[in-house]
């Protein structure tokens, strides 16, 4: 096996939970359907699985934690859901464009809106952060999009946890024209 596909399984078996945990339980038999030789497959199995389980943790919260910093809204109002929902995520999706965090936090918005939430509010939060991403993130001249509550009230309620807010469809638009960047909440 060549330099790179032995990075690339490394790569795969850090990252992929499933692939992480049939190699962990069968190295043998998952080794060889990967093309990897005796030596190679020992070579990885001499690496202690609470190392390997450790190394992809690290990678996973480096990776939640800059997803994080692309959604404050949502991650401050959706507390530990937040973590659990995207652990959910990151095991079906991983970014490909060299844009991996912005894309990361893109798609989890969208995983979000999607996701079942006691607190509905936070799928518009999720939306807006989203839509926000899209304009600045991927250089659209407009976005424009409907929510299904008062994204001001939710604004206004600071550091405040535990608001119930009312339905009210709200819309927001941001637009590039030229320099000028405008953002309204309607």
């Amino acid at each position: 096996m060549s330099l790179l596909d032995q990075q690339n399984l490394l790569a795969k078996l850090y990252t992929d939970e499933k692939f992480r945990r049939e190699f962990l339980s069968e190295p043998e038999k998952i080794g060889k359907e990967n093309f990897l030789n005796e030596r190679e497959i020992s070579d990885i199995k001499d690496i202690l699985p609470g190392e390997i389980n450790a190394f992809a943790d690290s990678l996973f919260y480096k990776r939640l934690r800059e997803v994080e910093k692309f959604l404050p809204l949502t991650r401050k109002f959706s507390g530990e859901n937040f973590e659990l929902l995207f652990r959910e995520f990151s095991r079906e999706f991983n970014p490909k464009s060299v844009k991996k965090h912005l894309e990361d936090a893109f798609e989890f918005s969208g995983f979000l809106q999607k996701s079942y939430f006691e607190t509905l509010w936070i799928k518009d939060l999720a939306k807006f952060e989203q839509a926000r991403l899209e304009f600045s993130g991927f250089g659209k001249n407009c976005v424009f999009k409907s929510f299904d509550f008062d994204l001001r009230q939710i604004f206004s309620a600071g550091n405040e946890t535990g608001f119930e807010f009312k339905k009210r469809k709200t819309f927001a638009v941001w637009l590039r024209i030229g320099k000028r960047i405008k953002h309204l909440i309607i």
